[in-house]
């Protein structure tokens, strides 16, 4: 009987719920209950991704970055359409004293410059957008890649993106935010990458 006791006893401390040590202290049983069941249970935290994004600097930098691009495309393609519409116009001045033959030339050829300008300004954006699209490649391998090691010093089971526009998460307690934890180590990283980055060829 007391050898099957012992099995019994053996069998609930391994999985981490009982103590069987009757003769014990019962307060050391309490305590060293409590520890296991603190090392077993994972918490639950979520990151506020409108926040993260708002405080990560890499997305501000990205932000403006892409802001700028876009604008210096937009005048590029404001200064060669206005240089089409002044071909345009000069030709249009000087229709009266052309041949048909000239005018039906300089037809073909404002078309197809149209159709150049066309082409090129979806090449332009096309490219824009594939750039963009791989910085926010990068953006979110370098939240993944962080909430990787931040939980692998806190052993999380989940860390949830939680958006107040809506979503899956009807509700989210604040004691489980871990935002700011994960926007500052975020930035602390970034920052060190850009000391450590080659300054860009002066122009």
């Amino acid at each position: 009987m007391k050898k099957l006791s012992l099995i019994v006893c053996g069998g609930l401390l391994a999985i981490g719920t009982l103590s069987c040590d009757k003769a014990g202290n019962k307060s050391t049983a309490t305590a060293s209950t409590a520890t296991t069941k603190t090392e077993v249970v994972k918490k639950t935290v979520y990151v506020n991704t409108d926040s993260l994004l708002a405080g990560y600097q890499f997305y501000k930098d990205a932000q403006k970055e892409f802001e700028n691009k876009g604008y210096r495309l937009q005048v590029d393609l404001g200064q060669r359409e206005k240089a089409l519409q002044g071909e345009l116009g000069a030709i249009q001045q000087r229709a009266q004293t052309m041949t048909q033959a000239e005018l039906q030339g300089a037809d073909m050829m404002l078309k197809k410059k149209g159709a150049e300008l066309q082409q090129y300004s979806q090449q332009r954006q096309q490219a824009l957008a594939g750039e963009q699209a791989k910085k926010m490649q990068e953006l979110y391998a370098n939240i993944r890649e962080y909430v990787k090691k931040h939980n692998a010093e806190n052993n999380f089971e989940f860390v949830l993106g939680y958006t107040t526009a809506g979503g899956g998460i009807l509700f989210a307690d604040e004691s489980a935010d871990r935002t700011k934890q994960i926007v500052d180590g975020l930035n602390a990283e970034y920052a060190e990458k850009k000391k450590s980055a080659p300054a860009p060829a002066k122009k």
